[in-house]
């Protein structure tokens, strides 16, 4: 049964919309063909595991040391500080998750990357880029490969430009899609697939939120509901099945528990109280979780480590992170 939430619709059947890698084998191939190779225009790379990690743990340092000294990463906050309105993360009846999770990692990162420097956040409608990796088809899900070569070469769509998420895909949204093409590519995003699954893959992911990135995932495990513990936070239960594409945005650490931050497309359904006032479209994770999380029969992840075109010359104060310069926070 399916139940009302707002104007996008209805909470989509649990195992709709994500298609898993190992169904689309020719994305996976596509993927790792791409592996270390750079646009001649300067288009942020998809880059490998090993060459990616030595520099993501140097990123880790240095937000640990931001942490230490009193601030608090988390996205909101940086959102809430600019003034930038939190966006409600719901997919409503389409397959879209995959694009919502590609959408949320890119917005979410260029939040990060503000608090490192950058200075503009531009809000994406997460439908543009998902439905022009399937040929402006509206039907079914997309593999998590698929968004991230898309997010990668095509970019995002601005909302400016080709008008708010909604369920239906109309000729006037096609043809603002289309004139929006060349902005799209200052919006794309560099990335890494993450490799493995189970505590090998968990391990990966915890390196890369604690690094202040953020973590496309599909799988199939569910997230049944939510609970807050006695430290305050509104933490995931876990039971069941789905074919789902969420996002892992955040890490904190309360009496000793290290708490991952999840994201949903599905809509505030994630209530109750937070000790970090967190957005009802997620809640938290400890490590043994998202070991459980990442331990179903299947399960397709990538963290995002650059979002925005870094070449741009419309656009030539953009400072976007870099692993290498000194962080300056300020209050």
């Amino acid at each position: 049964m399916q139940r009302n939430i707002n104007n996008f619709g209805y909470v989509p059947d649990e195992d709709y919309g994500y298609v898993p890698d190992e169904d689309v084998p020719q994305d996976v191939a596509e993927f790792n063909a791409m592996c270390g190779k750079y646009d001649q225009t300067g288009q942020p790379a998809i880059v490998s595991w090993d060459s990616f990690e030595p520099y993501v743990r140097q990123q880790a340092a240095e937000m640990d040391r931001i942490r230490s000294a009193g601030w608090i990463v988390l996205w909101w906050y940086i959102a809430r500080r600019c003034g930038i309105p939190l966006w409600e993360s719901n997919q409503g009846q389409l397959g879209s998750c995959a694009g919502w999770s590609a959408a949320n990692g890119h917005m979410i990162t260029v939040l990060y990357q503000m608090m490192l420097g950058a200075f503009r956040f531009t809000l994406i409608n997460p439908l543009a880029m998902w439905v022009r990796t399937k040929n402006w088809s509206m039907q079914g899900g997309q593999s998590m490969s698929k968004v991230l070569m898309g997010g990668n070469r095509l970019g995002n769509y601005p909302v400016a430009l080709v008008g708010e998420y909604a369920p239906r895909l109309t000729r006037d949204t096609i043809s603002k899609i289309e004139a929006a093409t060349d902005e799209a590519t200052l919006h794309q995003f560099g990335a890494c697939r993450l490799p493995g699954s189970g505590k090998t893959l968990a391990d990966k992911i915890v390196l890369c939120l604690r690094a202040g990135l953020v973590v496309p995932i599909g799988n199939a495990v569910r997230v049944s509901g939510c609970k807050t513990d006695r430290n305050g936070m509104r933490v995931a239960t876990l039971g069941g099945s789905w074919m789902h594409a969420t996002l892992f945005d955040g890490y904190v650490v309360v009496n000793g528990t290290v708490y991952l931050h999840w994201t949903n497309s599905h809509g505030h359904r994630y209530k109750g109280a937070d000790k970090y006032d967190s957005p009802e479209s997620g809640c938290w994770m400890t490590v043994e979780q998202l070991v459980q999380f990442c331990s179903g029969r299947y399960v397709d992840a990538f963290c995002i480590y650059r979002s925005e075109a870094p070449t741009d010359t419309k656009r030539v104060s953009f400072t976007p992170a870099t692993f290498n310069q000194n962080i300056g926070v300020g209050s």
